[in-house]
């Protein structure tokens, strides 16, 4: 059993040293050229996307190379290049991102090395193993040579004796084989693995690129939730809210034809037609807060204007969006729509304020949000009242939430949120 594993290891090593030199010959059949006909051609722009293909030829190479480590050491080998996801542009950006990422050029440094250190690897298995064999199967080869002289290297056997005597030779040159390959094959698998691997988290940038495709994931569901609403408030105006209508209607009809019938019977038609009005204001109220209709007729600055009327502390809203040519995205909008009114109810139900003040602008690229009330103040992110959950749902789309409330206040909740225009 012992020597099955010894052998078992001895072939894994040999696999993974002579394995690198197919890969090689391929990796440098296809770069030798790309770089000559792109070095040839790059005074035209022709050959740049050539060079440029040739700078990323290490990254498939690598990832071979991961892959032979990871069926030689039986250890998954994780790839260091940042994560690209469809949403995040085609081949160029790819390309462009790649290009950017240290690790690419380390893989293309490895790449040339490794096409060196193959050939040598390869000569090394091939050249001791056969020794090895050679000289175990001395005696055999003895009876095909045609002079019955035998020549292994620096090993010469005239007679079967010494034919025989090659054979221990043999034991001897395989144990050593046995050490050397198997010691050299992990040493180079522990450099394989320190060069592919090199920059995996401990790499600025990977990390920003990470924690950007976070941020636009969560606000691309944060979208998708929108949308979602617009759609339930649609079918709840266009389905649920037409059909109390028309019950509303046919309960009216129903208390005239019994104006003067049995007044039980009046009463109950009465008592219906209240309640069904009462559900139909609630249902309303509900798709108002679903979406409300004037943020999707009328635009943000509406919208934010019949909040602060609404409102039933006092309220002034001063809304100038003058730089802004085109509507910002659906999302945005309701992102601040929102916001606002979960600000103007903490400014009802926390503040005792007797008046308050919305006001939205544009400054460059992003919205600016104020909501100002004159009350007690002492507002704390940290103890609920609605601001952590408004913070997070700017952070979707990476603006920022700032609070200024002291203690006897008053209180300015400053947002901004970046639109594109």
């Amino acid at each position: 059993m012992l020597l099955g594993q010894k052998s078992k290891r001895l072939g894994r090593a040999a696999l993974y040293l002579a394995g690198g030199f197919p890969v090689a010959l391929l990796w440098l059949v296809a770069w030798l050229p790309t770089v000559a006909l792109g070095s040839a051609t790059a005074l035209f722009l022709i050959g740049l996307p050539m060079l440029a293909a040739a700078a990323l030829s290490g990254i498939p190479l690598g990832a071979v190379e991961r892959a032979r480590l990871r069926l030689f050491t039986g250890r998954r080998v994780p790839t260091p290049h940042a994560p690209h996801a469809r949403e995040d542009g085609g081949v160029l950006m790819w390309a462009w991102r790649r290009l950017r990422e240290p690790v690419t050029w380390w893989e293309l440094g490895y790449a040339t090395v490794h096409c060196a250190v193959a050939i040598a690897d390869f000569a090394l298995v091939a050249g001791s193993l056969l020794l090895s064999v050679c000289l175990l199967a001395a005696p055999l080869l003895r009876d095909f040579a045609h002079d019955g002289d035998l020549r292994v290297a620096v090993f010469e056997a005239r007679t079967g004796l010494q034919a025989l005597f090659l054979v221990p030779c043999g034991v001897v040159a395989l144990v050593v084989v046995f050490l050397v390959l198997t010691r050299y094959a992990d040493l180079r698998a522990r450099i394989a693995m320190s060069l592919l691997t090199r920059g995996r988290g401990g790499a600025a940038p990977n990390q920003d690129e990470q924690i950007g495709q976070l941020v636009r994931s969560r606000a691309r569901i944060l979208g998708a939730f929108d949308a979602e609403r617009r759609r339930i408030e649609r079918d709840l105006h266009d389905g649920a809210q037409q059909r109390l209508t028309a019950l509303i209607m046919t309960l009216g009809l129903a208390r005239l034809e019994l104006a003067y019938g049995d007044p039980a019977a009046r009463q109950l038609v009465d008592k219906a037609h209240q309640e069904a009005r009462t559900t139909l204001n609630e249902l309303r109220n509900l798709v108002h807060g679903i979406y409300p209709a004037a943020l999707t007729d009328r635009g943000l600055p509406t919208a934010l204007i019949s909040l602060a009327e609404e409102c039933v502390v006092p309220t002034e809203a001063e809304i100038d969006l003058g730089g802004i040519r085109t509507r910002p995205s659906e999302a945005v909008e309701a992102a601040t729509y929102f916001v606002a009114c979960e600000a103007l109810t903490n400014v009802v139900k926390h503040s005792g304020a007797t008046e308050a003040r919305l006001s939205l602008r544009r400054a460059g690229p992003r919205l600016v949000l104020e909501v100002y009330d004159n009350g007690v103040g002492g507002a704390d992110a940290e103890a609920g009242s609605g601001l952590l959950g408004l913070a997070d749902r700017v952070a979707a789309f990476e603006g920022s939430v700032h609070v200024s409330s002291p203690d006897g206040g008053p209180t300015c909740l400053h947002v901004e949120i970046p639109c594109a225009s």
